[in-house]
């Protein structure tokens, strides 16, 4: 940061800087010294190789399957393990296989990013709710309270008789 201060101050304004590069040779730009250091501090070697899980190198359901996730390979059976069969089914068809709705969507939705090669194959995870979900969540909270206050209530009421029967409270 010193070296940066010290060319600010040397340089002083555009015609300052434009004379001392007439007479010294080229002046580091403030630009060049910012844009020198790396933006990210992530290593390339934690990203996952997703040229894999393209649609040229899946040939068979069960490889779709396990990298769609959600545990949809327990519907395998249903398709005879074939891709094509699988792609050709619609949603009513799946639905009187009997696959749930959000499962079904699931595989829907995937099925039309693989056609149209939109995304690589991974799973995506299901949103896990907090203190109840959103409509729900004062509630939640207020019953967690009331149950830490109505805990603590019983504690301090039984160290009270404890504390009474060893005698160390008069009353």
């Amino acid at each position: 940061m010193s070296l940066f201060k010290s060319l600010v101050a040397r340089s002083g304004s555009g015609i300052r800087a434009a004379q001392i590069a007439r007479q010294n040779g080229p002046v580091i730009s403030q630009i060049s010294i910012i844009s020198s250091q790396p933006f990210s501090t992530s290593p390339v070697s934690y990203k996952t190789n997703t040229s894999t899980r393209t649609k040229e190198n899946v040939h068979d359901l069960e490889t779709f399957f396990r990298l769609i996730g959600r545990n949809t390979v327990e519907h395998l059976d249903l398709f005879e393990g074939d891709l094509a069969k699988f792609l050709s089914t619609s949603s009513q068809q799946m639905k009187f296989m009997g696959i749930d709705v959000s499962t079904r969507r699931y595989m829907l939705r995937w099925k039309h990013k693989f056609e149209n090669d939109l995304e690589p194959l991974r799973e995506h995870k299901k949103g896990k709710k907090k203190n109840g979900g959103e409509r729900n969540a004062k509630t939640v909270l207020a019953k967690k309270n009331a149950l830490k206050k109505l805990e603590e209530k019983e504690k301090f009421a039984a160290e009270e008789l404890d504390a009474e029967n060893r005698g160390e409270r008069l009353f």
